[in-house]
């Protein structure tokens, strides 16, 4: 007999933290939601492209404190699983088994969360989409034809899709937060340094980070509750007065028109519901991505040296990457420029509790679009967080031509569940819905 699809189960019973009760209580068996997961994987993923690796697991060992006992979880494969090869996009039998879990999985698995498959994503996570000649390109749920973004587009793609409860993604140029908005669920990368990296293939150290997707800010906070080692109750924090800064100038130059009605839309609704918005200027905005991309090459093709194996071709975008065209003094003045931007962002939150932009200024590109400027276009509106290492959290805004459009909400450094509380806050009161404009 076929399971209540996940996504059902999960509004049943009130999300991630409400099922897991559920489940703790009895009152749904302790397989379904994971059943649900594996049979939403083996209908959809061969055309979707969303896993490299599917595995054969049922349920979690979940005790009664456990508060994502049984629930299907899926981890881009960039991450260990014990067990498991660690694939980075590449063939299965380039690597060996991962010995242990990376932190963020082994907290997973003590919440009682079921590992139920690896996720796709480009060759070493190299790209905005997630192209792979390995285990096909990662196809968008709301037009196969249109990319999920990247580079965790597989874990986008598993939430969105109904194959897993929640999935963890790595977040370097906005990984976890472009294939969420082209997805139409929530991505979340917390303040820079705040979860650990063990076991974490590394790209550019000093924007790299672990994050998550799911279908709601409420799900996320499950999550992200269990990696932090949160035991507290979460914060509540309504609307009604809540101070939303608007950027604007360079986050609005480049954006389609339609995006940008989305987004205003969203603005007038909330502002209905209470919420105060004013516009905010970042004048140096228009220079991160320069600086970012100076970084992030320089960061990149140290940590591809300790990844990439002799005598092997790989694709374009790792091979590009495969050295540092920067030099030291290019270097010095990118990370002067990072520390002087960093200052101007957290300035902007004087007058700010959230600052929020498009997360992407195009709605998801076509499959066939040249992957440099699709990647271009979309890094745009994350690189500036990435590069601040501010949490960053991008909820569903409604629809652009029957496509999903996301919108970034950004708070200052360690008020990563106050933010995720905001954001859930803002979609529960009804401006993100998937209406075109």
């Amino acid at each position: 007999m076929s399971t209540a699809p996940l996504h059902a189960l999960l509004t049943r019973h009130g999300g991630v933290a409400g099922l897991a009760a559920a489940l703790r209580r009895g009152e749904v068996a302790a397989a379904e939601p994971v059943r649900a997961a594996r049979e939403r994987i083996a209908a959809l993923d061969p055309s979707l492209h969303a896993f490299t690796q599917v595995l054969d697991t049922t349920t979690g060992g979940g005790g009664p404190g456990q508060g994502l006992a049984g629930l299907p979880v899926a981890v881009k494969d960039n991450i260990d699983v014990a067990g498991t090869v660690t694939t980075l996009g590449r063939p299965l039998g380039e690597r060996q088994p991962a010995t242990r879990d990376a932190e963020a999985v082994a907290r997973l698995r003590a919440a009682g969360a079921v590992i139920v498959g690896k996720t796709n994503l480009p060759e070493l996570a190299g790209s905005a989409v997630t192209v792979n000649a390995h285990y096909g390109d990662a196809r968008n749920p709301w037009d196969p034809d249109r990319t999920a973004g990247g580079s965790s587009g597989g874990s986008a793609i598993a939430v969105a899709a109904g194959m897993a409860a929640a999935a963890l993604a790595t977040d370097t140029g906005g990984s976890a937060l472009i294939p969420a908005a082209l997805t139409g669920v929530c991505g979340f990368r917390p303040t820079h340094g705040r979860l650990g990296l063990d076991g974490v293939a590394p790209l550019s150290p000093s924007m790299d980070t672990v994050g998550v997707i799911a279908a709601h800010p409420a799900d996320i906070a499950a999550v992200f509750r269990v990696l932090d080692g949160e035991t507290g109750e979460p914060p509540a924090p309504g609307l009604r007065g809540l101070r939303v800064g608007v950027l604007t100038g360079w986050f609005r130059d480049r954006t389609a028109d339609g995006v940008r009605a989305r987004i205003d839309r969203v603005m007038r609704e909330l502002g209905a519901a209470g919420v105060s918005t004013r516009p905010v200027e970042t004048p140096s905005a228009h220079l991160v991505l320069r600086h970012a991309r100076t970084i992030y090459r320089a960061e990149a093709a140290a940590s591809f040296a300790g990844l990439l194996q002799p005598g092997r071709t790989y694709a374009p975008a790792v091979e590009a990457r495969r050295t540092n065209p920067h030099g030291p003094a290019d270097l010095a003045r990118a990370r002067a420029f990072r520390n002087a931007w960093r200052a101007e962002l957290l300035a902007a939150f004087a007058d700010a509790d959230v600052l929020v932009t498009a997360t992407t200024p195009i709605t998801a590109p076509r499959l066939d679009a040249p992957e440099d400027e699709a990647t271009t276009a979309l890094v745009r509106h994350a690189y500036p967080f990435c590069l601040a290492g501010v949490p960053a959290l991008s909820v569903p805004a409604g629809l652009d031509g029957g496509l999903p459009v996301g919108l970034t909400l950004a708070a200052p450094p360690g008020e990563d569940h106050r933010l995720l509380a905001l954001g859930a806050a803002c979609h529960d009161a009804g401006p993100f819905t998937s209406r075109d404009t």
